[in-house]
């Protein structure tokens, strides 16, 4: 089990380069380095989808954001209000990402970026095995007992990428702004058709069917996300939370444990953790 580590760093979607034609391949990639970074023993765990609208208070700020990469963020005013220390940041072609790390302990002096190569044809696995080589240089390497379990095979599409990329800027917006009525499932449901296969896709869609509470369809979306990633811990956060609003307390402790477990953290505070939850849920 590793020590509690105290800095956060989020990855911010990564945004069309050159005022290109935008498709979801941005959000899908930038979604995909937010589930090996949660494998990263010596950095907090901080999703975006947790910080959206306190970074972008407003929906078209987002979508200008994502849509242009002359449109920038002052990192270091965001990081003095968000409590975060470090930030990855890149923008997209259809054959590269470019990627910064923003580090607001030391502003002015960044390390070199990265033009990491988009290749599907391997499910993904050498973008981030070349992503997890970059880290290793900024000084942030992955703990190597963890480099394998974030290489599962991505088996996805271009065609897929676009599709989990739009699904997940939905379902952004939907989750900091709202709506005029439930969550359009349709973008979900379109990913997951799209790209069976992927990981992405399928906790996406788990995801939207957690939030229009139908926690039963959602367990199975997740339980097929792990059959592709054993180690998705943002799956297993979604089955327990299934498990507490499903009622099922030992799901909910067994899930949280889970995921402490793959994220090398205290599985037995963990447990209790979700034990917590539930009672705080179901009093």
């Amino acid at each position: 089990m590793a020590s509690a580590p105290t800095d956060q760093c989020i990855v911010l979607p990564f945004r069309a380069a050159n005022r290109q034609s935008f498709d979801g391949t941005g959000l899908a990639l930038h979604f995909l380095l937010g589930n090996v970074l949660v494998l990263h023993t010596g950095l907090k765990e901080m999703w975006f989808g947790w910080r959206v609208k306190k970074i972008f208070p407003r929906q078209e700020a987002l979508q200008d954001y994502c849509r242009d990469d002359a449109i920038t963020l002052d990192l270091a005013q965001v990081s003095r209000s968000q409590k975060v220390r470090f930030w990855l940041t890149g923008s997209y072609t259809d054959q590269v990402v470019s990627l910064h790390f923003f580090d607001s302990a030391s502003p002015h002096d960044p390390p070199p970026p990265a033009d990491l190569s988009i290749s599907i044809d391997d499910g993904l696995v050498g973008f981030r095995s070349r992503f997890m080589d970059w880290l290793a240089a900024t000084g942030h390497p992955m703990p190597s007992d963890q480099i394998q379990p974030a290489l599962w095979p991505e088996t996805v599409t271009r065609d897929g990428l676009d599709a989990v990329g739009r699904a997940l800027e939905g379902f952004y917006i939907y989750s900091a702004y709202g709506g005029d009525g439930p969550l359009d499932m349709s973008p979900f449901k379109k990913a997951a058709e799209a790209a069976p296969e992927s990981f992405m896709a399928q906790d996406l869609y788990g995801w939207a069917l957690y939030r229009i509470k139908k926690y039963d369809e959602a367990k199975t979306a997740f339980l097929t996300s792990l059959r592709i990633n054993p180690a998705g811990a943002g799956a297993m956060s979604g089955l327990m939370w299934c498990g507490i609003y499903g009622k099922d307390l030992e799901e909910a402790m067994f899930w949280s444990g889970r995921k402490a477990d793959v994220c090398r953290k205290d599985v037995q505070a963990a447990r209790e953790a979700g034990r917590r939850r539930y009672a705080k849920v179901n009093p």
